[in-house]
């Protein structure tokens, strides 16, 4: 999101608006991770049961498996950047709704289940429209390190956004993280409006059913994209996820909401190391050897997570697990890019979304369903085994996967396609 208003800006002010546009999407992802923490934290307060923690999934989960297919239509036949702006909006109102909920003390379970599930349809809009998008905004040689850079973006405010959270949660209650995430919508509204894109060309006459159909043809009938999904949807159901980490930081190593916030912390910085190892790398050919080992490493990493009685060695076994889950999810992330058709893009960001947003939730559920019958450390390190069995599994079935090249691919190289600012510029 970074290229969003930088790419776009006139080149005199262009340090101006990456400034500006840094600034905005970073506070704002500050504000998202106050509030996941910060929502994991008060409902497992409030119930103080894994299963109705693990619940919240469900509901985050049941309107992107339902809509999502049908957001990334809707991502291709209307104006992406109106689309984004309506949601931020949206969610902005939402957070606001909580948080004045856990101020009055009049919050239920309930309430937080509703909230989540119409945060979760507006994420149906946002999700597809905001992948689908950034790859008009930069050449396709620069596209790696832009991904490479959004990761930064998000994974990077976890160690600033988890980490207020349990300061807010100790403090001043669940609420003033509520507010605070709130009030970060307004940046990235900001960095919308500053925005200027190019429209994706106008598709409302055709009809919907017949756009729809068509995405879920094009993904199946491309295998490479299949695969991809594939890794995605194991990594989400049973990778570690925020109702586990509540879990430890509670019940495993009794070190509070203050704990959770760095457990988080470190995953976070471990998402900074990841993108920062993949810009300075740059536009590797490799792009599948890389998406290969990172997963295998994410894997050992995840599993061994559930031997450490020690919450120094936890937060180095989470480092090592949020860089890898970011090489990971960034050379996913990459290769559907580059494979996709423009026309097509969000379509397949819609139906990518179902095995991201829609499964991910679910792996709170199955975290819910799983810690009462085997305990926390056995159902996280089954969870390990379970994600590297799928990656080596979709490696053998699908070698078009880990064979992936960048230098195969019709990319175009940087002298072709000019530099931002030079003569030769083509911004897709």
């Amino acid at each position: 999101m970074i290229a969003w208003t930088a790419w776009r800006a006139p080149p005199d002010l262009l340090p101006l608006f990456t400034f500006a546009s840094f600034a905005f999407i970073f506070i704002s992802n500050i504000g998202s991770w106050m509030q996941i923490t910060a929502t994991s934290w008060l409902l497992y307060d409030l119930t103080d049961s894994a299963f109705q923690l693990g619940l919240n999934g469900v509901f985050r989960a049941i309107p992107t498996i339902g809509l999502g297919v049908f957001g990334g239509t809707v991502a291709d036949r209307y104006d992406r950047r109106r689309l984004i702006l309506f949601s931020q909006i949206a969610l902005m109102l939402l957070a606001f709704s909580l948080g004045f909920l856990a101020q009055t003390g009049v919050v239920q379970a309930w309430h937080i289940y509703v909230l989540t599930s119409l945060n979760s349809v507006v994420g149906t809009l946002d999700g597809p429209a905001r992948q689908a998008l950034l790859p008009s905004l930069v050449p396709r040689w620069a596209l790696p390190n832009a991904i490479a850079l959004n990761s930064i973006l998000w994974k990077g405010t976890v160690l600033v956004g988890a980490a207020l959270a349990g300061i807010a949660i100790a403090t001043v209650g669940t609420d003033g993280a509520f507010y605070a995430n709130g009030l970060s919508f307004l940046a990235v509204i900001g960095a919308v409006l500053m925005m200027k894109s190019r429209p994706n060309q106008a598709r409302q006459k055709r009809a919907f059913s017949k756009d729809f159909y068509e995405g879920l043809a094009y993904v199946f009938s491309h295998k490479i994209i299949v695969g991809v999904m594939g890794m995605e949807a194991a990594s989400s159901v049973f990778g570690l996820d925020q109702a586990m980490l509540t879990i430890f930081a509670r019940d495993v190593l009794h070190v509070g909401a203050s704990g959770l916030g760095f457990l988080q912390s470190a995953r976070g910085l471990g998402g900074v190391l990841g993108s920062s190892l993949l810009i300075f790398l740059g536009q590797h050919r490799a792009q599948g050897a890389i998406l290969l080992a990172s997963a295998v490493l994410y894997s050992a990493a995840f599993a061994l997570f559930d031997i450490s009685y020690s919450f120094p060695l936890s937060l180095v076994l989470l480092l090592i697990v949020g860089a890898m889950d970011t090489i990971w999810g960034a050379t996913r992330n990459t290769i559907l890019q580059v494979t996709t058709a423009e026309s097509m893009r969000g379509r397949v960001m819609g139906i990518f979304q179902l095995s991201s947003r829609g499964l991910n939730p679910l792996g709170q559920t199955e975290t819910g369903l799983v810690v009462p019958l085997i305990g926390a450390r056995e159902a996280t390190f089954l969870g390990g085994l379970i994600v590297g069995f799928v990656t080596i599994a979709t490696a053998w079935r699908i070698p078009a996967v880990h064979r992936f090249r960048w230098d195969e691919t019709r990319t175009e190289s940087p002298r072709r396609m000019g530099r931002p600012g030079s003569a030769g510029d083509v911004r897709k």
